[in-house]
Order: C-alpha cells, then structure tokens, then sequence
C-alpha cells in the first residue's frame, strides 16, 4: 500500500511538472507571436512612411530633349521673370490671367544686335508689344537661349541649363500651365507690322503677315534668294516684281492685283497681272508657320510649293531644300 502511495504521488507530480511546462510553452509562443506582429506593424508603419517621404518628393519635372515650342517659350520667360524680374515679371504674371504671346521679329525692327541671325522672339502676356525678348540658336537641349530687356543683352544659357534651373524651383507646373495658353507668331499692339498698317491705311493692300524681307535656300544649288514684301508691293530676286493695286483694272504692266484663296487647307494670296485672271502665271504666297516659326509658303495655283522663306539668311540655310509634311509637293 505504501508502496502504490509514493508511486502515485510520482505520477501526480510529474504531471503537474508537464502541465506547467505546455502553460509557459503557450505563454512564451503567445507572447513571440505578439512581438512578432509588432515588429510587422512597425515595419508597414516604416513602408508607409517611407512610400510618403518619396510620393513628397516626387515632383513633374521638365525634359529640355523633350520639349515643344511653346512650352520652351513658356520656360524661358518662367526663367527669365525669376532671374530677372523688370518686365519679364510683368509679362509672365499677366500671362497667367490670359495668354503668353510670342511676335516673331526681326534684329532690325526691334533694334537688336547680336553674332545671332535668327529671330527676335518678343514675349507679352498683354497682347501689346512689349521690352521681353530673346534669341535662340543651335538644336535640342543645347540650345543657346541669349535674354534681353529691349535691346540690353542679359547673358546667354542653354535650354538644359534653365530646365535644370525650373526643375530645382518645382516650376514645371507653372510653365505647363503656361504652354497650355501660348500663342506663337502672334501680332502684338505696336509692333512694327501693326504700325506700318496703321499709318498706311489708305494705301497698304498687301496683308501685314506678308510684309517684310524674307530668305529662301531651295533653289537646287543652295543660293540665298530674297523677296521683299510692302505695303503695296512684291519684289522677288528671281525676277518677279508687282505693283499690288486695290483694283483688278489698270494699264501697266507690272502692275497687279491681289485675291485670297484656300488650296489644302492653307489661305493663298494670289497676285495676278492685270487683265488675267488667278491660275497659271499668278503667284501664291501663304503666311504660314514651320518649326515654330514665320514663313511664307510660295506655291502654283494647284498649291504645290516653290519654296518656303524664312526671316534669315541663316533659317534658310539651315532649311535648304527641306520638305514639310503639311505641305504639298
């Protein structure tokens, strides 16, 4: 008897012994399990936070490789108002409650000079001429932008220079806002064009869009040809040359009339001998625009061109014998 006693008390202890050791199994995989789940909690908390620190830095930024024209006018004249205030501030804050609008000039009209024989690109957010001007030359993100204040040259940087400048202001938005209301080859109040039609109201027949000395290189053998358009009359080195009358009647012979017409898509004006009616023999000039900028597109009456000129000898050049997709050949 006393001997089944101690061996029941054996068995009753060592029982207990195993149920203490399942409960502090249970208490310790409980509490591992816990501070597991913590450690994860922390770690999504630490994700989470650093997904936000990036989505804060994480800004739209400007590509200079990337860029159309008038979002590369927009980015100039955003640059300029920064680095420079005067009347760039002024032209930039009141593009924002309308247009940014760009004049395509030329040095002599606004009195420019520069090494650059390109174009005077006048920048205004009020639709009159205005002292904000720049030049550009060469390609792509290299391209070298020269800034005036009228005819006070503020330095030369290149377009990946100021997209580097913007990017690092958080402006791309901004000058994307800005793109989306530029107008270019606009006529701005008081520009040179404007005022010529205004004081020769009485005499000018020639439209101001046409007006001026322009360049072309496709003639075949890469030689510079000039036409210069007035008020009233067309002048070609080529060897065409009119008198542009207000009237289809008159008795000289280099005398001429003027009429308006669209041959795919593009507004022609046709310029006829007098005593002829528009077609073979007559010349059609459109204003019209490529890369950007102001040409004037020579065509025959079925609209095939002759050649596109350009407002410098340079831009000619550099386009000698080029064909554009818009245009028909």
């Amino acid at each position: 008897m006393k001997h089944k006693l101690t061996v029941l008390v054996a068995i009753s202890a060592a029982l207990t012994l195993a149920g203490c050791s399942q409960t502090t199994q249970g208490n310790t995989q409980s509490s591992q399990s816990k501070t597991s789940k913590v450690a994860k909690n922390s770690s999504d908390n630490s994700n989470t936070a650093t997904a936000s620190s990036k989505n804060k830095d994480t800004y739209t930024k400007l590509s200079a490789s990337k860029m159309d024209y008038k979002t590369t006018a927009s980015a100039i004249a955003v640059y300029a108002a920064q680095k420079y205030g005067d009347t760039w501030e002024i032209a930039v804050n009141a593009a924002k409650q309308g247009n940014l609008g760009v004049a395509f000039r030329s040095k002599d009209a606004t009195g420019v000079t520069s090494d650059n024989d390109g174009y005077v690109y006048e920048v205004s957010g009020t639709g009159k001429s205005s002292n904000a001007r720049y030049m550009l030359a060469g390609d792509g993100a290299d391209k070298q932008v020269t800034i005036f204040v009228k005819q006070r040259n503020l330095g030369t940087t290149s377009l990946k220079d100021i997209v580097a400048y913007l990017n690092q202001k958080n402006d791309a938005d901004l000058v994307k806002q800005l793109a989306e209301k530029t107008e270019l080859n606009v006529k701005l109040a008081g520009d040179e064009d404007r005022q010529k039609t205004t004081n020769n109201s009485s005499a000018s027949v020639i439209p101001s869009s046409l007006q001026g000395t322009w360049y072309t290189a496709d003639t075949g053998n890469g030689n510079i040809d000039t036409l210069t358009v007035t008020d009233n009359k067309i002048n070609d080195e080529a060897g065409f040359s009119m008198n542009v009358k207000a009237k289809t009647s008159g008795s000289s012979t280099s005398d001429g009339y003027m009429k308006q017409t669209t041959i795919n898509g593009i507004s022609f004006y046709s310029f006829t001998n007098m005593g002829q009616t528009p077609g073979q023999g007559s010349t059609y000039l459109a204003p019209h625009t490529e890369d950007g900028q102001s040409v004037i597109v020579s065509a025959n009456s079925n609209g095939r061109t002759n050649a596109v000129y350009w407002k410098s000898k340079a831009v000619a050049k550099k386009n000698s014998n080029k064909q554009f997709s818009d245009l028909k050949y």
